[in-house]
């Protein structure tokens, strides 16, 4: 039987955040080492955001393994969301085909509440379901028209959202899978780059 789930944490901004990451919906339960976005130790987001900061990560677990994520993204001045509020998913595993969104993440409020916010970066863009294509189909809900960008990322484009223009930046994915088309240090210098620009 397939069950909704409703995303645990909306998202995390520090109080100046000039950037959010967005990815599309936490992975399965069972495979998370701690209560926070990115939970799986497979993935590299958190190596890539210590790597940028320049800080070893010291906790793979508990609540100091979140605290420790927040305060990376504290100094980095970057935010984390997923564009799936409510899922639907269709096997026990993680991988996005296999998601269907019930309800988008209301993104418009996260900007509204985060104003510091000018770039939203995406982490995937591969198949009906990645983040870029559930936020085109999103803003299509608000009556906002957005084009994915092709070709070979990184991927810029902008989007006017609430009279306000915010700059679209479009990324690899950090999850293992993505290994095969990039390196992790090529993954570190294209986040940090788009971090700090």
């Amino acid at each position: 039987m397939i069950q909704e789930e409703i995303h645990p944490w909306n998202w995390y901004l520090p109080t100046d955040a000039k950037a959010v990451i967005i990815g599309t919906f936490p992975p399965t339960s069972n495979n998370w080492s701690f209560d926070f976005f990115y939970p799986n130790k497979n993935n590299y987001f958190w190596k890539i955001m210590g790597k940028i900061t320049g800080k070893e990560l010291q906790y793979l677990s508990g609540t100091e393994a979140i605290n420790e994520r927040k305060r990376i993204l504290d100094i980095l001045k970057t935010g984390v969301s997923d564009m799936g509020k409510i899922i639907r998913r269709k096997t026990g595993n993680s991988l996005d085909e296999n998601l269907e969104v019930v309800e988008y993440m209301d993104i418009s409020r996260l900007l509204e509440e985060n104003p510091s916010v000018r770039k939203i970066i995406f982490t995937s863009s591969s198949g009906k379901s990645s983040a870029i294509r559930w936020f085109k189909e999103y803003l299509s809900t608000k009556g906002i028209n957005f084009k994915i960008p092709k070709g070979e990322r990184p991927l810029r484009t902008s989007v006017n959202i609430d009279h306000k223009n915010f700059e679209i930046v479009l990324l690899y994915s950090t999850s293992p899978r993505a290994g095969a088309a990039i390196s992790f240090e090529k993954l570190v210098e294209l986040y940090e780059k788009e971090i700090f620009s």
